[in-house]
């Protein structure tokens, strides 16, 4: 109880008013946010749709998010790049989720064991887990950063699939799951839990297809749904709102504007047969596309996150076609439009397809992110650190250490090796390039005045 208060105030202390309405938002204008954590954070997806929303929800307030996440981290690994790859970013905030790697997946097995240097070995990671977690948020907590904790995501140990399992690991994240709870409540500090959402959701769908995941068939690493459904429960979590925004038009008995939430209604007219009115939005839909629709047969991101309302009351008893800059919505029946529609849902709206402008953006951003971060897989190294120590460092000598000391993920070493040196000369030019990006993204997304109309029509067929 105390720790949903908690987070309710966290999040109230960054609520601001805009037009009609009173929101709560995670971050506000001049927060530099770092996500750390291992292969999850690194890959981002998670949080790029974080971003996405932040930037199409409140274009007016300018947050830097920095992805510090590494593949393959532990707790460890963020208390020695602490300073370099975190504290350099000047974070107002730090949204930290570990766990994935400390467990030492290797120490379980398809079978369960009762061999007593193993299951010590379990115990021990475990402790330091615990140990280095209290120890990386005192860090933060006395730079006056603030700290939003995650649990770890699952381990897919039901998965019906013929790829190895190391039974247990998911059984270990839930005690790391714990101790995050624990840490939450100590320090009074807000936590997003993606272990019980996603492992929920997970042996729901695996009581009618045993061979599905909502992590990928590595049985570790979240899919596109998986990350969609972990930004739902970020922002859920943190008290993002549910509206884009709301018109209320009255038709009767002489049209008026009942209610405008986060827009503002200009230039409102009825005419015989059409309605016709203009308004400038203060935020964008959020752009669900692709293998992300998907996660909306998970999780209710559209009714609580991405609520873009149109409502026209007391029409007469006949249909309607809604047109927003000349673009055909659709044909609506009276009584439809009456309970309202949400424009979230319609690809064609010019909202959305701005909100896509502004996906787009991004896009290209996070290539030049994921530039950065290999760079920071490298130079995090013990391979690469020893070399560097003994100036003996060169991208012949760092290959063949990778090669000496790597099986399984030998191409991979290589193909990020290859990248370094090639990167690494332009590391400042990135820099720059997605700083650029980021302020091209923010004025994407500022408000446009739109005009909409609606035409009264005999045709039901187009009935939405």
């Amino acid at each position: 109880m105390m720790k949903k208060v908690l987070v309710i105030l966290f999040v109230l202390i960054h609520a601001f008013c805009s037009s009609q309405n009173s929101k709560i938002i995670p971050f506000s204008s001049g927060d530099r946010v770092c996500f750390v954590g291992n292969s999850i954070t690194h890959d981002g997806w998670f949080f790029h749709n974080i971003w996405l929303y932040h930037i199409t929800r409140f274009p007016d307030q300018q947050v830097t998010f920095f992805n510090c996440g590494i593949a393959g981290d532990v707790t460890s690994g963020v208390l020695q790049r602490m300073d370099k790859d975190i504290l350099a970013n000047n974070p107002t905030h730090v949204v930290l989720m570990l766990g994935m790697n400390d467990v030492e997946r290797s120490l379980y097995g398809p079978n369960q064991t009762s061999n007593i240097d193993t299951l010590k070995k379990r115990d021990e990671a475990l402790l330091t887990y615990q140990q280095n977690m209290e120890l990386i948020v005192k860090t933060f907590l006395a730079k006056d950063i603030r700290v939003i904790l995650e649990k770890p995501t699952i381990y897919d140990q039901t998965l019906v699939s013929e790829r190895y399992n190391n039974f247990g690991v998911n059984d270990a994240l839930k005690t790391c799951a714990a101790f995050v709870d624990g840490l939450a409540d100590k320090f009074e500090l807000p936590v997003v839990d993606y272990w019980t959402i996603m492992n929920r959701l997970n042996r729901e769908m695996q009581k009618d297809v045993p061979e599905a995941s909502i992590t990928g068939p590595d049985r570790v690493h979240p899919g596109n749904t998986g990350h969609f459904v972990m930004s739902y429960q970020f922002l859920k979590t943190l008290g993002a709102p549910q509206l884009v925004s709301e018109i209320v038009i009255d038709k009767t008995p002489e049209i008026s504007a009942e209610k405008c939430i986060n827009c503002r209604i200009t230039s409102l007219r009825n005419e015989v047969k059409t309605i016709a009115f203009s308004v400038p939005e203060n935020a964008l839909p959020f752009p669900v596309s692709g293998s992300q629709k998907e996660g909306l047969e998970l999780v209710p991101f559209m009714q609580e996150l991405n609520q873009e309302i149109l409502r026209i009351k007391d029409l007469k008893n006949t249909h309607y076609s809604l047109y927003i800059d000349s673009v055909f919505i659709g044909s609506f029946a009276s009584e439809v439009l009456h309970k309202g529609i949400n424009l979230a849902d319609y690809a064609q709206t010019p909202q959305f397809r701005q909100a896509l402008e502004v996906r787009k953006v991004l896009e290209e951003l996070w290539v030049n992110e994921a530039k950065l971060r290999d760079l920071k897989l490298i130079e995090a190294n013990r391979y690469f650190q020893e070399l560097q120590e003994s100036n003996k460092l060169s991208k012949h000598t760092l290959d063949s250490m990778f090669t000496a000391n790597y099986t399984g993920s030998l191409n991979y070493r290589l193909s990020k090796s290859e990248a370094y040196f090639t990167n690494k000369p332009l590391e400042n030019d990135i820099k720059m390039n997605m700083i650029s990006l980021q302020e091209e993204a923010f004025r994407k997304a500022q408000p446009i005045e739109h005009r909409y109309l609606l035409r009264q029509v005999n045709n039901k067929e187009d009935d939405y």
